[in-house]
Parts: structure tokens; sequence; C-alpha cells
């Protein structure tokens, strides 16, 4: 019987088994899903709730640049593949239940008597399976990601009900990834990506949900563009290791207006002090700005700032498997759409509808086992006063 060992794998755990570029498993690579980023709605505006690839890292805070040791560092920071030392398909499902309290008008003929209530929504969607590859001084990885899975439905709550609207948005990345080494334990990586936006809303005459009530009006587009993830992680002790990554923005076009999905830039550190403690803090910067297609309005959308910081403990060892229990902490930005009121005569109403939002604090846990053949996590991210998440993913090592 093979006998399982958990031990530095260059600062990551690994298993005993086939070296690195052993077996070709080409077809794993035609087996693509995609990490839904769970995206929130507001009468407000998009307020997007990035969870991005992999139960681990969500359980750990989002932190994870100055690590990025399995398939999701495709996504976090492309250059950690490359300590990876044995093909892998890695998957993810996503379950996301969100309530939070929505500005909406009392009826479509008297705005000013606005209320606020509670909305509920929920949805399951597949989001994350990729194939890594490594080499012996390149690693590559075929993925698919989706940024956005927004469906959204809004009725006001007046007995004439006039105002009734189905908005769906999605943006799917199919992403390539190469990562090598410019020095031992110095990695850098990049994923081309090439991007499908598509976009649709509808306007009912009547009818608070989709499809109650005939449409009056629909619009749908579909548009392709290209972006790419650059990323570089230096191992420069046996207890330290640190990453950077740069994700370009996104130009999403109908033909009419164009505007920009956001670029992020970000940093981190992972401090081992052992083989069973690891600790990783991360600070990203997203230019929501970007979106806004007329800058000069008196609806802003402003950058965001996240942090994080979270935790992975090995808190049992068996001779076939392995348990994990993480924990995490992240404080963002809020990137929702607001009114300013900088105006020679200000809305009230506006005001009222689209606030500036305060900034969002997530707490994270997670669990995971390991063996030699598998590894699956779960995690939960609470937003207070707002939406849970819970993800579930597994990686298969060949």
């Amino acid at each position: 019987m093979k006998r399982f060992a958990v031990r530095p794998a260059g600062w990551g755990w690994n298993r005993t088994g086939s070296g690195r570029g052993k077996g070709s498993h080409v077809a794993g690579a035609l087996l693509l899903w995609l990490v839904a980023s769970p995206c929130w709605a507001q009468l407000g505006g998009i307020d997007a709730e990035f969870a991005g690839a992999g139960a681990r890292p969500l359980a750990m805070g989002g932190a994870f640049l100055g690590l990025g040791d399995d398939a999701t560092a495709a996504e976090f920071n492309p250059a950690g593949l490359q300590i990876l030392r044995r093909p892998e398909i890695a998957w993810q499902g996503t379950y996301t239940l969100d309530q939070r309290d929505e500005f909406r008008p009392n009826s479509s003929l008297d705005l000013n008597r606005a209320v606020v209530e509670e909305d509920h929504n929920e949805w399951l969607t597949p989001s994350f399976l990729s194939y890594v590859h490594p080499g012996q001084k390149v690693t590559w990885a075929l993925s698919q990601l989706t940024t956005i899975d927004f469906d959204h439905d809004y009725s006001d709550l007046g007995s004439s009900r006039f105002n009734s609207f189905s908005t769906e948005a999605t943006n799917n990345a199919f992403g390539l990834t190469f990562a090598t080494d410019l020095k031992p334990r110095f990695h850098v990586g990049v994923t081309l990506r090439m991007n499908r936006f598509h976009y649709e809303f509808t306007e009912f005459d009547s009818g608070p949900i989709k499809g109650n009530g005939s449409a009056l009006f629909t619009t749908e587009f579909t548009d392709w563009s290209p972006s790419f993830n650059l990323g570089v992680l230096w191992r420069a002790t046996k207890k330290w290791s640190f990453g950077a990554v740069y994700k370009s923005r996104q130009e999403v076009s109908n033909g009419v207006f164009t505007t920009h999905l956001p670029q992020t830039f970000g940093v981190g550190t992972a401090y081992h002090p052992n083989d069973r403690v690891r600790v990783l803090a991360d600070v990203d910067h997203i230019t929501w700005s970007d979106f806004d297609s007329n800058p000069s309005d008196p609806f802003v959308r402003e950058d965001v700032t996240r942090y994080h910081l979270g935790g992975e403990y090995l808190f049992k060892l068996e001779e076939e498997r392995a348990w994990f229990v993480r924990g995490g902490l992240m404080r963002e930005d809020s990137n929702a759409l607001y009114y300013n009121g900088k105006e020679e005569f200000p809305s009230s109403v506006l005001l009222a509808a689209f606030p500036q939002q305060p900034e969002r604090n997530h707490v994270s846990f997670g669990l995971g086992l390991a063996t030699e053949k598998y590894q699956i996590d779960f995690a939960v991210d609470h937003v207070l006063d707002a939406g849970t998440i819970f993800i579930l993913s597994m990686i298969h090592y060949f």
C-alpha cells in the first residue's frame, strides 16, 4: 500500500507520486468550465462580489497571491503554476444566498414615496474547471472563467406595477496560461484570455417577475475581447514567499458605446513557520471607475481596495489522507454606482435610490481533505449584513 506523505514541496504541501512532466493526459485539457464569480445587483448598479477560483483561497479570505500552489493560480497568480509537479484537473461549484435591503419606489407614479424592502436572491452555478500540465521548463494550463454571472428581476411595489425589468449579464473568460522560472524559486506566468460578454435587458408592461407580462422593450448584445493576467512569485526563503499580479482591463462594446471591465493590481505574501501552518495577506486595487461610460455625470463608481488575511492549518494527518482547517477575513470598498448630488438642483429621490455604500466585511471558513489522488475543499464566505457564498471544489491529480 502506498503511504500518503505530507512534506514541503517548494513552500507547500505536496504528495508523493509522479514527477514533473510524466504522462501526457492531453485529453484533460479539453475539460473546461468556469469560475462563476457571483455578482449581485442593486437598483444603484452592479455591486459585484468576486468569489474567485477555488474553495481553498476563498476560505482564507481570498489571500493567495503569495502562495499560488494549486490549479487556481491561473486566476490568482499564474506564476504559481510552476510550483506544481503533477498534471491536475480542478473544478468548482458555487451556491449563493443573498439577502439585502434594496431601495424601491412605492409605485411608478409616485417616486417620492420610496420604501426599502429586503431583496432575496439565490442561485447555484458550476463555477470552475481547469487543466494544468507541468513540464520540465514550462507549465501550461487551460481554463474557463466566468467573472460575471448576473440574473436579476425587478418590479416596483405599487399596484400599477408599471416598472418591471429583467437583466442578465455574463462574462466568460477562456484562458491559456504559461509559467516558467527566471531563476530558481523565482517564477513568472501569464494567462492569455479571450472574453465573451453577453448582456440582455427586457422591460415588461406588467408583472413583478420575468415573463409575467408582455415585453415592451428588449436589447441584447454579445462582444468578444482579449485580456491577460501577469504574475510573479518569489519564494525568498523556506518560510517566506511573495507574489504580485496585474490583470488587464477588458473592453466591452455594443457598437454604440464602449466601456471597460476593471483592471486589477495586487500584491501578497505567505508565511510558513512549519509544515502545518500558513499565514497569508494580500492587498489588491480594482479600477471600477473604468466601468463608467460617462464619468462627467453625477453617477459615480469608484475604485476599490481590498484587504485579505487568512490562514491554513494541517490539523490531522493519517496514513492515506490529511485534513485542513482554514479561515480568513476580507475588507473591501464598495464598487456600487452612487449619485453624488453635485448638481445645481440635486434630487432627493436619487440620493435615496443611489446612496454611497459603506465598506463591506467578509468572514470566511473552510475545510479540506487531501489524498494522494484528490483534494476536496469546502468554504463559506459570509458578507456581514448581506449574502453568503458556499463553494465546493475538487482537484484530481494524475
